[in-house]
């Protein structure tokens, strides 16, 4: 299969719908992109892993690749290898303890955090990115270094206060009854942190 390497360029809020985010992948060899649409919490886990910002309890990705330390189980690579109706598909090519290869199938935004956390290459089918690729550069983002995978306004704080700016601002925009709904999940994952945020916002709209 004929493949792109891939780099994150950029995330950020997309138009609709209103919970939604854009994550930008950029071919890393070239200036086209491709613009995936990711839901909130799979935004804060790639700005986690980009920014190397602690977290107090681990996320969703953060156990999943612990549980693989803890098996020996290694991930290589990510390839995005199929695209239906606006959804793109992923598979994480895996090596268990004995040296034996295999793949799980992923959302790409669940596979290149913990590709980040890894520090192994990403891709994208050829076909698939030639066909779905765009050569103008959103005005979210312009890109001036390789190594600056964020360059918005967002994200321009200090490394401490780019995950939580990012996520307070997102809350603004919620209105009560999301709030109220993400507070619920928060709370049953056990991400407490995020629950307080949550509730904070929600007090002071009384």
């Amino acid at each position: 299969m004929d493949k792109i390497e891939l780099m994150v360029a950029d995330i950020h809020a997309a138009t609709q719908p209103s919970e939604a985010f854009s994550l930008i992948l950029k071919e890393k060899e070239g200036d086209r992109y491709v613009p995936v649409i990711i839901g909130m919490s799979e935004a804060r886990a790639i700005l986690v892993e980009l920014n190397q910002s602690p977290t107090h309890r681990p996320l969703t990705h953060e156990l999943f690749a612990s549980i693989c330390d803890h098996f020996r189980c290694q991930l290589l690579e990510v390839n995005i290898v199929h695209y239906e109706n606006g959804v793109y598909f992923a598979d994480m090519v895996m090596k268990n303890a004995d040296g034996t290869t295999f793949t799980i199938d992923s959302r790409p935004s669940d596979a290149i955090a913990l590709a980040l956390k890894a520090k192994v290459s990403f891709y994208m089918n050829a076909d698939i990115f030639n066909t779905n690729s765009l050569q103008d550069q959103p005005e979210e983002f312009e890109e001036e270094d390789d190594d600056e995978y964020l360059s918005n306004d967002l994200l321009e704080t200090a490394p401490e206060e780019q995950n939580d700016a990012f996520i307070e601002q997102k809350l603004l925009e919620m209105s009560n009854m999301e709030l109220e709904t993400l507070l619920e999940g928060a709370v049953a994952s056990e991400d407490f942190e995020l629950a307080e945020k949550i509730q904070q916002e929600l007090d002071r709209r009384k």
